[in-house]
């Protein structure tokens, strides 16, 4: 009997002793290593760091999180641990230097998760420069981090509208050998800087990194520097050096498509259906452009790399129906077009709209995960955390009713936005009837008399209407494209309608490409002087001068004729013709006015006669935007 009790009695105490827990030293938590692709390890570790509340090492816990959770694509999880990693580190009492080097990756891992996810550009530069800092003091981390972490900073300035500063951290990452070393990093590095210096019209600069891009080993890149290199040999009108790289382009596509990323395969089919409209073969071009057509139409949501894409195609299969004489059809694909671009916009409304409510969506989600958190803490925690979550809940509360108060004012901005947007188009809409109805009436004469010239001018028209139906579909144009359309428009008319002379004179200073007006004003001036104020004249000149008014920040565009002038024209004008004048001088007013309430600028036009009747000068005062 006694022999039994002691049997159990051993038996109780090595029982007990095998689920007591085993106490870790420091050094073996020091030794540790944890492999963040494995979560079973991350685990073991936080076991380890349990069984002594005197043990070090939350940090290294906490960083090795964020890197398991940026893996796997949940960027608030990894943005949360990021931070939990700072924070253990801040509040020990004990700085040591292994878990300081960890902040290095905390703070890269969550500026990416505020870049990447939160959109948050200015926060996450703060987060990127603090990881800068880091690797300074801790070079071992430079060798794996330094490259990405000035990647991502040049990625927040581009967001931010720095394109400058964006470029300046490029180059800086170019010269980060370790980063280089990963072909994935090579090719996509060169081509944004090369893609930077092309934008900054760099030509020769961008050539050379398009062209060190060139030597990446990776299929779907080389793929994309030729179509680089195409596009910007094209752009300095060297047509046989960008077919030759739309070509190259295209041979790869063809043998390796698998590796080729969609939007590369697209660009490259849409680039190669160029040389086939250029040589004539508009069967084959459409079939092609078609095929891509469909293949972007079949993506879904579109990005803005892939809207000026679709748009480029849709240019190349307009072209291409016009040259085969399928105007139906050319039609068409402009209406689609124009449906495509519209409902655009309206998304990125709504997108940007959506973008308000982020603060509050990151505030509530921090809340979700920092509550799963405190579960487990001790009970004696509890009765402070009462404290905390009822200020916690004030505040909460205060900022519900601040975001709606936002929700509901952008709601009103929106609205008045849309409202002002639909006032813009109609008043357009008016506009446009009266030049078609003066064109179709030229055409009439033509035809009745049999002239030669009734095709060319069918032809002019209908390239002239797509521009100005183009151009109207926008709230601000470029000033390049305005242009266009208004020479367009005075070259049928001097040479078709009435015979006169024309010039079009733009300050040196303006640059027509990053120039942005609000288009289809200035026409229906000149069309005035055409019909009115040159009316009998045989050696007319319309005069066409554009300036920047730096003081009032407007495009000041004078109209000048030497025709009858304003008196005189009016004793010819019928009245039919003075009930139009009126109601398009009006209109032109109502759309100036909205400009002038929308954008606080005193938009407006001037009419007056020259000295002695010998003609007439309008000023019409715009505003604009510069897009850089």
């Amino acid at each position: 009997m006694k022999r039994s009790f002691i049997s159990i009695l051993i038996i109780i105490l090595f029982t007990t002793t095998i689920n007591a827990q085993k106490k870790y030293t420091q050094e073996e938590v020091d030794k540790f290593i944890i492999n963040p692709t494995k979560r079973e390890r991350i685990n073991e570790y936080l076991d380890m760091l349990k069984s002594d509340n005197n043990l070090m090492g939350w940090p290294y816990y906490y960083s090795k999180l964020s890197v398991l959770h940026l893996g796997e694509n949940t960027l608030d999880s990894c943005y949360y641990y990021s931070n939990k990693a700072i924070e253990s580190y801040e509040t020990s009492t004990i700085k040591r230097k292994e878990d300081e080097e960890q902040l290095a990756r905390a703070y890269y891992n969550g500026g990416r998760a505020l870049r990447v996810h939160y959109k948050n550009y200015n926060k996450s530069l703060d987060y990127l420069m603090n990881a800068l800092r880091v690797i300074k003091k801790y070079p071992k981390f430079s060798k794996y981090l330094k490259g990405y972490i000035l990647k991502d900073i040049s990625s927040n300035h581009l967001e931010m509208g720095d394109n400058n500063l964006a470029l300046k951290y490029l180059l800086k990452t170019s010269r980060d050998t370790n980063y280089l070393k990963n072909p994935y990093n090579y090719g996509p590095l060169y081509n944004s800087i090369g893609s930077m210096y092309f934008d900054f019209k760099k030509i020769d600069s961008a050539k050379y990194f398009y062209k060190k891009a060139l030597l990446d080993t990776i299929i779907g890149i080389k793929v994309t520097s030729h179509n680089y290199l195409g596009n910007l040999f094209y752009t300095i009108k060297n047509k046989d050096s960008a077919f030759y790289h739309y070509k190259k382009s295209k041979s790869i596509v063809d043998v390796h498509s698998e590796k080729v990323s969609s939007y590369s395969r697209f660009t490259s089919h849409v680039n190669y259906s160029y040389i086939l409209l250029d040589e004539g073969k508009y069967d084959a071009s459409i079939l092609l452009l078609n095929k891509a057509l469909d293949s972007l139409n079949a993506v879904g949501k579109l990005n803005k790399l892939d809207r000026d894409l679709k748009v480029r195609n849709m240019d190349y299969l307009i072209k291409a129906y016009e040259k085969s004489g399928k105007f139906e059809e050319a039609l068409a694909v402009s209406k689609e077009k124009s449906d495509f671009l519209e409902i655009f916009h309206k998304e990125e409304l709504d997108e940007k709209l959506r973008d308000l409510n982020v603060a509050y969506e990151v505030k509530e989600k921090d809340e979700s995960i920092e509550q799963l958190e405190t579960v487990t803490e001790e009970q004696q925690v509890i009765i402070k955390q009462r404290n905390v979550i009822t200020i916690a809940l004030g505040v909460l509360l205060l900022s519900i009713l601040i975001i709606g108060l936002l929700f509901l004012r952008q709601r009103k901005l929106k609205n008045k936005y849309e409202t002002a947007n639909l006032e813009q188009r109609l008043l357009r809409s008016q506009l446009n009837p009266h030049f078609v109805f003066n064109a179709l009436n030229t055409v009439n004469s033509l035809a009745s008399k049999n002239s030669k010239n009734t095709t060319p001018y069918i032809a002019k028209l209908s390239s002239l209407i797509r521009l100005i139906l183009k151009n109207s579909r926008e709230e601000f144009v470029s000033l390049e494209d305005e242009l266009k359309s208004i020479e367009d428009y005075l070259e049928l008319q001097s040479n078709f309608s009435q015979k006169f002379n024309y010039k079009i004179n733009i300050e040196h200073t303006i640059d027509q490409e990053e120039t942005y007006i609000p288009p289809m004003f200035i026409q229906p001036f000149i069309e005035n002087s055409i019909e009115h104020g040159l009316r009998g004249i045989t050696d007319g000149l319309v005069e066409v001068n554009m300036t920047i008014n730096d003081k009032s920040k407007l495009i000041v565009c004078k109209i000048i004729d030497n025709g009858i002038g304003i008196s005189k024209a009016s004793k010819f004008v019928n009245t039919n013709e003075n009930k139009y004048e009126s109601f398009s001088g009006k209109i032109i007013q109502e759309r100036l006015k909205i400009y002038s309430q929308s954008l606080n600028k005193k938009a407006k036009y001037i009419t007056k006669e020259l000295a002695g009747g010998k003609g007439t000068e309008v000023n019409v005062l715009l505003p604009y935007v510069i897009e850089s």
